[in-house]
């Protein structure tokens, strides 16, 4: 009598399918912080293998690897930005300080995050920022607006101060602001016990110099 061929072993089930739109999702999400730990010089077939997918797939969704950093400086420099931040930053009915601790209480949310930073600073160093959006994020939404508030408040004190003047008064604030978060992403033993603090501190630090200032022409 025949023996009973032994039963094959249950198939092993099938991975779930990943539609397109969230498998792209999955890939970027990585990508941020691969890039700001590893630099744009990183593999994408590190990158790959950390999300568990093949390069073939990775490329099917970014061609190119400057595609998937384009992708990554657009998620950064607009997706993430809430338009919220540009109301409090020209909100004229509450006083400067309060206007501007409150914008980058908010905003530094995004713009003090290690991860930001990093991806920010390795834009600039590779002379990429306009292309990559970070250019017009900084003008059309920070030293911009914040030159206006500047001119406003002194002009409202009787002490006009010119564009240039404003402008650079505006980077010389946000020049502190990015630094504490250099500290915060880069130089990480030399951090601050309490950022928001330190970000505090600055903000009120330059403001008192502003009033004075104005009192003084």
């Amino acid at each position: 009598m025949p023996k009973a061929r032994a039963a094959s072993p249950p198939a092993a089930p099938r991975r779930p399918r990943v539609a397109a739109a969230e498998r792209e999702r999955m890939i970027l999400d990585a990508a941020i912080p691969f890039f700001a730990e590893q630099g744009f010089s990183g593999q994408t077939r590190l990158l790959a293998q950390s999300i568990g997918i093949s390069h073939s797939v990775l490329y099917r969704h970014f061609p190119t690897k400057e595609d998937l950093i384009a992708a990554v400086c657009t998620e950064m420099f607009e997706r993430r930005w809430d338009p919220a931040w540009d109301e409090v930053l020209r909100d004229i009915t509450l006083p400067l300080e309060e206007r501007l601790l409150r914008f980058y209480g908010d905003a530094g949310t995004l713009l003090l995050s290690p991860e930001w930073m990093r991806i920010a600073l390795q834009v600039g160093l590779e002379g990429e920022a306009a292309l990559a959006g970070l250019a017009t994020l900084l003008r059309e939404r920070i030293i911009g607006p914040l030159a206006q508030a500047l001119r406003a408040e002194r002009a409202a004190g009787g002490a006009p101060l010119s564009e240039e003047a404003a402008v650079e008064a505006a980077w010389a604030l946000h020049g502190r602001v990015f630094y504490l978060g250099a500290r915060l992403a880069v130089w990480r033993g030399a951090t601050p016990r309490q950022p928001d603090a330190a970000l505090a501190a600055a903000i009120a630090s330059f403001c008192g110099g502003a009033r004075r200032l104005a009192a003084a022409c």
